[in-house]
């Protein structure tokens, strides 16, 4: 794999002849749009098929797998764009790219029960578990139901495992923090709470739990431990998995101190996984987040968690979500505007940006006057994942999990495919 960045100079046939490879992939693999205005600073993947195959008249993706002898799945992995439309006569697919894979990963995606269903379609062959979002917790211990019925359904047909996401509901001023409390104290709250749990999986058809962990007041952090516990031994008794997800806050993350209210070693061996979410801002836009601070501040948050978290229960938790801010911009007043990686570089594109690369983030930004108003677009390429992608593995971790898989981004999920064989547990 290598990782061009465009030059002033470049042209889409240029940066083709240099890596030798067709001008058609590097348009596929990084969803450029435009082949005629290829953004100057834009990062692209250059992943080298070795082994390809041209379609004939009457072939289908089945039947190509079964002569070629590769999983279908495989197939989906290395041509996201054939995925869920019928193929053309003399179309290229790749049956294998360069380079031998590292090691076996879990990948999880979240997901909206809305989200886009080619966009799911083109990911679910990546991923090993889809994570969707989400069942929120009442005063009184109950679940919101929400209609996911066939994005589970969808999951299963690609051999992805359903989890079910349970949190606190986020409200203007914040987590309520009185929820968990009441939920680990009340009996009849937990009553309420354990049977929503257990007759959701039963009707659904999800294969586990994951609980978000809010904030957890000081007297509450050995009952909260107790009471994963306790979900823990009733639902892996029933077949089911559980999972939690912790996500440092940006004060962690900016001064490598692990708060201490969140017990990360009761935690960790109360359930069955960890997500350790590198995403506390992930739907909160009107605070700076982790992605706007020192990179190698956030590592060694991560690097404390994994002394305290088994590393082989753990899943890190990436972000593919952009932010345009508009300035001045004061954190915890104004909010920003969520942006995905395509939208950011037609935006780029549409105001004729440079894009520049952050190094002590590793964030990706440009800036732009429209209206006399100023703007910044800050948000995540290539350069930014793949390291953590890396270190995910060099801490021995299970793999990785993004937020979100609303829209599908070809260049993150054919790196992961390129070095790693993606388990596939159903």
């Amino acid at each position: 794999m290598n990782i061009h960045v465009v030059q002033p100079e470049d042209n889409i046939y240029t940066i083709a002849d240099h890596y030798g490879v067709s001008p058609e992939r590097i348009m596929v693999e990084n969803d450029i749009f435009d082949p005629d205005n290829l953004i100057v600073g834009e990062a692209l993947v250059i992943i080298r098929p070795v082994q390809s195959y041209i379609v004939q008249e009457g072939d289908t993706l089945e039947s190509i797998a079964n002569s070629q002898e590769v999983d279908i799945m495989e197939l989906l992995r290395n041509n996201p764009n054939a995925s869920n439309r019928q193929l053309y006569v003399g179309e290229e697919l790749v049956l294998k790219f360069e380079g031998a894979r590292i090691t076996t990963i879990k990948a999880d995606g979240f997901a909206y029960p809305f989200n886009d269903r080619d966009a799911l379609r083109k990911t679910l062959p990546y991923l090993t578990n889809l994570t969707v979002y989400a069942y929120e917790i009442t005063k009184m211990g109950n679940l919101v139901d929400i209609d996911d019925l066939e994005i589970i359904r969808i999951a299963k047909d690609y051999h992805v495992v359903p989890i079910m996401y349970i949190t606190v509901p986020i409200e203007m001023n914040g987590v309520d923090t009185t929820i968990a409390h009441n939920l680990i104290y009340d009996q009849q709250i937990q009553i309420n709470f354990l049977s929503d749990i257990m007759t959701t999986l039963r009707n659904k058809g999800y294969y586990g739990i994951n609980i978000n962990t809010p904030y957890i007041q000081p007297e509450d952090r050995q009952p909260y431990v107790e009471f994963i516990d306790k979900i823990t031994k009733l639902l892996n008794n029933e077949g089911y998995s559980v999972a939690i997800t912790i996500s440092p806050s940006t004060f962690e993350a900016s001064t490598g101190l692990i708060y201490e209210g969140v017990d990360y070693i009761g935690l960790s061996l109360a359930a069955n996984e960890v997500l350790y979410q590198l995403t506390y801002t992930w739907s909160i836009p009107n605070n700076l987040p982790i992605s706007a601070l020192p990179f190698h501040a956030v590592l060694q948050t991560l690097k404390n968690a994994t002394t305290l978290i088994p590393p082989n229960k753990c899943m890190l938790g990436l972000s593919n979500v952009g932010y345009l801010w508009e300035f001045p911009f004061f954190a915890g007043i104004f909010r920003a505007n969520f942006l995905n990686y395509n939208s950011a570089i037609r935006l780029a594109s549409d105001t004729d940006s440079v894009i520049e690369f952050n190094e002590p983030t590793q964030s990706s930004y440009f800036q732009y006057i429209d209206n006399d108003q100023e703007y910044m677009a800050w948000f995540k390429d290539i350069r930014s994942h793949f390291p953590w992608i890396l270190y995910s593995q060099e801490y021995g971790l299970q793999g990785v999990s993004i937020w979100n898989v609303t829209y599908f981004v070809t260049y993150l999920w054919l790196v992961i495919n390129a070095d790693y064989v993606i388990e596939k547990l159903i």
